[in-house]
């Protein structure tokens, strides 16, 4: 038996690569042949179905995390030889590890850098919990059958400040997009008048740092230029935003639109000229391959493996972390919208689903009968 844990749900609409590579895997499970179960959090009450197993409802993981805790302190002694168990945060994997540690394989998969998120909310206080995490990070990833990292920027980072020999000979598997979002969908090069609207999409949160986006914006306004935002999304920073946004000189020009469902996407996309990502720190960002499958240019930050996708002055381009920059980066795309100089990527190639989804499957099938 696979078994997959997440605290997400994979048919829920949440937005974000974590949430769309848990629908990837259920995608490729199912077709695959293989007897598996979604172990996850139930995020919404329209759906169920049998491969999927609720642990814990809402997005809270401490919920989830002693849900985990005492589904397998009820199941330690079911578990076979060839069952293989596949975490998606590091720390989710000792339930497994500490009351079972004899029986499967473990696979661990890395969407960031650990502690990227105690750091945003707790800052220098995070410190001495970090040191602790370390260690049993460390003991994770040497303890592990496997570890699959989303980036090879996160694969070297992790080398270096967790363990180097484990990272080394981690797998590389990008997130994915749903590729049939957009086949219903007419994507071509934006026109001249969407050229000067942004839209940023994503959780509204310390990691996306949407206030970046609205200094931005002021640049953009401040200078007399004719430009508006769309935020889409919602999150722990939603307050500070509704608060940063009355109180912007660019209100005006600043449109909230909260959550947005995931089929809706490419929809939103088209509204829209530029795809703005102002984040701190990402994995592999899947709104910036649904952008570039839209035709759209995106303006980011250096973060995960962002480089990889963009191609300079054709597809986007890459800014420093201030919004200046960022608001220059936007002025040069939008001239490569009017001037018509935006060229399809060269790289989507590179991310067919079933490609990718495949190598994690064929892990899967080694570990379970080795």
């Amino acid at each position: 038996m696979i078994y997959v844990f997440y605290n997400n749900d994979p048919l829920a609409q949440d937005l974000g690569g974590g949430a769309e590579h848990f629908r990837c895997l259920h995608r490729a499970l199912l077709g695959s042949g293989l007897p598996f179960r979604l172990v996850a959090s139930r995020l919404q009450d329209g759906a169920s179905a049998p491969e999927v197993l609720y642990i814990a409802r809402g997005s809270n993981f401490l919920r989830f995390y002693l849900a985990l805790w005492r589904w397998f302190w009820q199941r330690r002694r079911t578990f076979d030889d060839g069952d293989v168990f596949h975490f998606h945060r590091n720390y989710a994997a000792w339930p497994k590890l500490l009351l079972c540690p004899s029986r499967g394989s473990v696979v661990v998969s890395y969407h960031n850098m650990s502690g990227r998120v105690l750091e945003g909310r707790l800052g220098r206080l995070a410190v001495p919990i970090r040191r602790l995490m370390l260690v049993l990070e460390r003991r994770v990833a040497n303890l592990a059958d496997a570890i699959i990292c989303v980036s090879s920027r996160d694969r070297r980072e992790l080398a270096h400040t967790v363990a180097a020999g484990p990272f080394s000979r981690a797998q590389v598997v990008p997130a994915a997009y749903d590729e049939a979002l957009f086949e219903r969908t007419s994507c071509q090069p934006p026109g001249p008048e969407l050229a000067r609207r942004l839209l940023i999409l994503g959780r509204i949160s310390h990691q996306k740092n949407v206030p970046l986006a609205v200094r931005t914006l002021e640049v953009l306004a401040a200078a007399g230029e004719d430009w508006t935002l769309t935020i889409a999304g919602r999150g722990e920073g939603s307050k500070e935003l509704i608060r940063l946004v009355a109180r912007s000189p660019a209100s005006a020009r600043i449109r909230w639109i909260g959550a947005v469902p995931h089929d809706d996407v490419p929809a939103l996309l088209a509204e829209h000229g530029i795809l703005l990502l102002t984040s701190r720190y990402e994995a592999s960002p899947t709104v910036v391959k649904e952008a570039l499958r839209a035709m759209r240019p995106v303006v980011s930050t250096d973060v995960g493996d962002v480089a990889d996708w963009l191609e300079h002055d054709r597809t986007g381009f890459l800014c420093a972390p201030e919004p200046e920059a960022l608001a220059e980066g936007a002025r040069r795309a939008a001239r490569l919208i009017e001037e018509g100089r935006y060229r399809p990527t060269t790289h989507l190639d590179r991310l067919d689903e079933g490609r990718l989804m495949s190598e994690v499957i064929g892990l899967y099938r080694r570990l379970a009968t080795r």
